[in-house]
């Protein structure tokens, strides 16, 4: 195949994979994972004029569970200091943070190719990027405001990179490569899982003369991240600790297996399709004496111990990204024995119709609430800067869209009396006291809010005029 057509073959990739990603993408970060991603452009706000401030630019902070804004043990906030950098040069707004994770989602594509041409054959880079790019949880997470387009953008390049190494050294410095897959651990923790997986595309088998090269690749890809995760954890809060906490709570002490959730979420993420695909490849893998098929076992093995451990524990659908870039290599490994693009073609088209049904699962997740947004204008109009809000529920996205701070209720209210509400938010220094849209809280609960504080916007009651009226 010429360059030529090669080229012209990943151009369309990536313009199908940009186009099927500019779906929802004026949307505010109200969609679904609406938390994390008002996560991610708040430690962006609070980055904001502080640009320069190293190194406590670094330390994420976010706008509730306090007064003042909390600093988190989160991941190093690479993609909300690039986003800040953004705001700052083009005015905030929130499309630019899901420019950003097009634009690596894209960016990750092309390591894919460049991985599956090294790492199998040009074909197999093609086809692996063009699986990943139709995937629909890739579809998805690829314009979210949140670290996961750059991690896997960093990860993927960092395998990539390795292997290049390993065809050309004299070509590139390996501390350098090491850099990037520290950036990849430092965006998103579990990356870690693919280290084992680059020593062995890199440095398999051992060779005496290579001890002083791993040495050097093991610091630069080890040492940045370790030294980060530390220096955060003990700057952040006992109950900020949300790293090490998922770890330990979500995790290890987390007897919860939700293994029906997991199978759903696995079969409408990757399809059954790509599944049976990366089934064929695993089996041609066992039975072929290829390039890297110690590295792929490997990461195989990974995949499956994350899946059994972590996903099974944490049943959130973007636990599931790291295994994407695999899954799409072990189906372009599987199709790559078909040679003529004729029927690749209609394979991919055959896959595409197949699966339609697993697209249609897509679809809630571009839905938002606006009363979100209405009420969080009121307020940024309305009340001073230096209010404190107490939230009726967990999700904190209000905090971001009305620039304040304050406290979330993250228990339903069980109780009764007409004093009891204050009972409990008393216990909060907050000015406003916020109705969220669709609400936990039992309607006892807000009957009672309403006799005991005046509502004063689009359900946000004053707690202070209520203090005032009892003193008088």
């Amino acid at each position: 195949m010429g360059r030529r057509v090669t080229w012209c073959l990943l151009g369309i990739i990536l313009g199908v994979a940009l186009l099927l990603r500019l779906k929802g993408i004026t949307n505010p970060l109200l969609d679904d994972q609406g938390w994390r991603q008002a996560d991610t452009a708040s430690i962006a706000v609070h980055m904001l004029g502080h640009l320069f401030d190293f190194p406590r630019v670094m330390i994420p902070q976010l706008n509730y569970d306090g007064v003042v804004p909390q600093r988190v043990e989160l991941e190093f906030p690479l993609f909300p200091y690039l986003l800040a950098w953004t705001w700052t040069l083009f005015g905030w707004a929130d499309i630019w943070g899901r420019l950003w994770a097009v634009i690596l989602t894209l960016f990750g594509l092309c390591g894919l190719y460049d991985l599956g041409r090294n790492l199998i054959s040009e074909r197999a880079g093609l086809l692996a990027a063009a699986i990943y790019a139709l995937m629909p949880l890739s579809i998805y997470y690829g314009r979210v405001v949140m670290p996961e387009p750059m991690a896997q953008a960093l990860s993927i390049w960092a395998l990539a990179l390795i292997v290049r190494w390993r065809r050309a050294p004299e070509r590139h410095h390996i501390w350098k490569i090491g850099l990037v897959l520290a950036g990849a651990i430092l965006a998103k923790l579990p990356q870690l899982m693919l280290f084992p997986v680059a020593l062995l595309l890199g440095f398999y088998p051992l060779r005496q003369t290579q001890m002083k090269k791993i040495l050097s690749y093991c610091f630069f890809a080890l040492c940045f991240p370790m030294v980060y995760y530390a220096w955060v954890h003990m700057n952040a809060g006992t109950s900020s600790q949300f790293v090490s906490g998922i770890l330990k709570d979500q995790v290890v002490n987390s007897g919860s297996l939700n293994w029906k959730l997991l199978i759903k979420n696995v079969q409408r993420g990757l399809t059954d399709s790509v599944l049976f695909l990366s089934g064929l490849g695993l089996l041609r893998l066992f039975f072929k004496r290829d390039n890297g098929r110690l590295a792929l076992l490997t990461w195989v093995g990974i995949g499956l111990l994350y899946l059994g451990i972590v996903c099974v524990r944490i049943p959130l659908d973007y636990y599931l990204i790291p295994v994407l870039p695999l899954a799409a290599l072990l189906s372009a490994y599987a199709l790559d024995e078909c040679k003529t693009w004729y029927y690749l073609v209609i394979v991919l088209m055959l896959l595409i119709v197949v699966n339609r049904e697993s697209y249609t699962y897509l679809k809630p997740k571009y839905q938002w609430n606006p009363e979100y947004l209405t009420q969080a204008e009121w307020i940024k109009e309305h009340t001073p800067s230096s209010s404190v809000l107490v939230l009726s529920d967990p999700a904190p996205m209000t905090f971001y869209y009305a620039h304040r701070v304050g406290f979330r209720l993250p228990f339903v209210v069980e109780g009764s009396g007409e004093e009891f509400p204050a009972q409990v938010l008393s216990q909060f220094p907050g000015d406003y006291v916020v109705r969220l849209p669709k609400t936990q809280q039992h309607e006892l609960f807000w009957k009672n809010v309403r006799e005991l504080y005046p509502e004063v916007g689009p359900g946000v009651y004053s707690l202070k005029k209520q203090k005032e009226l009892s003193r008088g």
